[in-house]
């Protein structure tokens, strides 16, 4: 071939690129750098920011279920995923670098911007070895429960919280904003509003209304238009909903689920809140609780925070690949874009002027039944069977002890230790975790293991385990003995669950969209912890004081 035709070839070839390149949009693919932003564009605040968070989203939820979603701009409005994904900055897979990817200390980390070893809430529970009691992460005796009844004796607030958020700055600030957060789980909805809400609310699934408590509420009684919003719920109590679909699945799911979609659900019962009943309960309270404290509509920016908890408690039953989720996912989508045409109409400017950010928590790992279908080593641990039979073991080894045993409690693998008994018969504390250690590296599933002694010593296991142990242990909190199980084994208490730093439990998907963001499917790392610092620089605020993330700069622009 002579030096002419290859010149020929590789212009033609080039302006084949060229080509394919111009046909995706801007609101496809980020190519160029971003153009900066004038000072008057930066210093335009947007009315409204809006932060979605569903719960247990993994990352490929987003990718594998896209073609069912609507259109990004239709006849009667705007869509919902696909609206975000063409007119936001999408990173298909940001992460939650952290060994236990939970729901607790996932909402945490995307409105503080802290890893769980600073924001002081590594678990969703854990357990006090000297007051010998378990501690839930928004416990608090001083702010009881407003508006149920049987919730008497106990309380919820974000006292725990040992940061701020950006809303807590952003009233820390001067503004005259208001922060509300809603989510079924009372621990979703308190971590994303933190210290300064002024108002979070949570579903009592037991009585099928909406409560709050006393840290929100000082007078003890839920706001006229809340109470309004439970008595209609209150009723379609006893009602029969049924889910069906008649338009064709992706082919994604799992074989057997393949076909007619129906399922049938008595609204009021707990297990209706899996399915769309739950997603539907949780939009209508979005856009009633916007209605009533006019969001969007003041002088300062306001912060609505959004956690879609259906997504988790059908997930744990069903795992990630049933048709369950692909049609959750895709109502879902339904629901988001009822929502935005509601902010659309009422916050001014429109959705031009409303900030947008879709996250999760965390993700799930494929049910047992299906890695092992796939020729993946993969089993439940039975956790209490665990611990038994290591206590038989400490028992020959260091002799019997009263009540719980050498370990007093265990907790999604967490292991808490007899500290009395250790100091009573005069044992090493180090020698007695290296026995434990050495006990789990011989049970299946089990990866590998540490304790605090290691910790302190920095004798970790290499790798990712010890950065995701630096960013998320928390001595006298997690356990004193931790077990880290293989890839594709989990704890027993469900078909599916999540607690590992896999790339399964951590991956989950981030779309920024709104005011002063250019869109685009971005393939740099990023991480949720990215959020807190990029939402402060899009306020022009300081960021919440243990933030570790970065502004995720190339976003930013026009």
């Amino acid at each position: 071939m002579n030096i002419k035709n290859r010149s020929h070839i590789l212009h033609r070839a080039l302006a084949s690129l060229l080509c394919l390149l111009s046909s995706y949009s801007s609101s496809t693919v980020a190519i160029a750098s971003p153009a900066p932003l004038s000072s008057r564009d930066y210093l335009r605040k947007p009315k409204l920011i809006v932060v979605l968070v569903i719960d247990q989203f993994r990352a490929d939820y987003l990718t594998r279920f896209a073609s069912r979603f609507l259109p990004a701009q239709g006849k009667a409005g705007v869509g919902g995923f696909r609206y975000l994904m063409e007119n936001g900055a999408y990173y298909p897979f940001a992460e939650h670098d952290v060994l236990q990817n939970m729901t607790c200390p996932g909402h945490v980390s995307i409105l503080t911007g802290a890893q769980p070893y600073a924001s002081r809430i590594p678990l969703n529970e854990w357990f006090d070895s000297e007051k010998e009691k378990h501690v839930y992460c928004v416990d608090d005796d001083e702010s009881p429960i407003v508006g149920s009844e049987s919730s008497k004796g106990h309380g919820a607030s974000p006292r725990l919280l040992k940061t701020t958020t950006v809303g807590d700055e952003l009233k820390g600030a001067g503004y005259s904003s208001k922060v509300v957060a809603i989510g079924l789980k009372d621990r979703s909805a308190i971590m994303l509003g933190g210290h300064r809400a002024d108002l979070a609310i949570w579903f009592d699934a037991k009585n099928y209304k909406w409560i709050s408590s006393r840290y929100y509420l000082p007078d003890g009684t839920l706001p006229s238009w809340l109470d309004a919003l439970n008595k209609t719920i209150n009723k379609q109590k006893g009602g029969t909903f049924t889910w069906s679909t008649k338009e064709p699945e992706t082919g994604l799911s799992n074989e057997s689920d393949r076909g007619p979609f129906q399922r049938s659900f008595i609204i009021g019962t707990k297990d209706a809140l899996r399915s769309p009943v739950g997603v539907a309960l949780t939009t209508e309270a979005a856009i009633e609780t916007a209605k009533a404290l006019r969001l969007g509509q003041g002088s300062s920016p306001d912060i609505l925070a959004i956690s879609y908890s259906s997504h988790d408690m059908m997930g744990h039953k069903v795992g990630p690949n049933a048709r369950e989720m692909e049609e959750l996912t895709v109502d879902e989508d339904r629901n988001l874009s009822q929502l935005f045409r509601k902010l659309d109409k009422s916050v001014p400017g429109g959705l031009k002027s409303v900030l947008i950010v879709l996250t999760a928590d965390h993700g799930v790992a494929p049910i047992v039944g299906q890695n092992i279908a796939g020729k993946l080593e993969s089993a439940l641990i039975d956790q209490d069977a665990l611990v038994g039979r290591i206590n038989e073991k400490l028992v020959e080894r260091f002799g019997p002890v009263e009540k719980s045993g050498w370990i007093m409690a265990s907790r999604s693998f967490n292991f808490y230790l007899n500290h009395r008994a250790i100091k009573e018969k005069k044992l090493s504390a180090r020698d007695f975790e290296n026995e434990i250690k050495k006990l789990l590296l011989k049970e299946p599933g089990v990866e590998t293991a540490f304790s605090v002694g290691d910790y302190y010593a920095k004798t970790l296991p290499p790798g990712m385990y010890s950065k995701q142990i630096m960013t998320s242990y928390i001595p006298g909190m997690n356990g004193d003995v931790m077990m880290i199980p293989r890839a594709f084994f989990m704890e027993d208490r469900d078909p599916a669950t999540h607690m590992t730093g896999y790339s399964y439990d951590r991956m989950v998907p981030l779309v920024i969209a709104g005011p002063n963001i250019r869109p685009g499917v971005y393939a740099e790392k990023a991480h949720v912890v990215d959020i807190a610092p990029t939402l402060s620089f899009l306020l022009g605020i300081i960021a919440p004081p243990h933030v570790e993330g970065r502004v995720l700069a190339e976003i930013i622009g026009k």
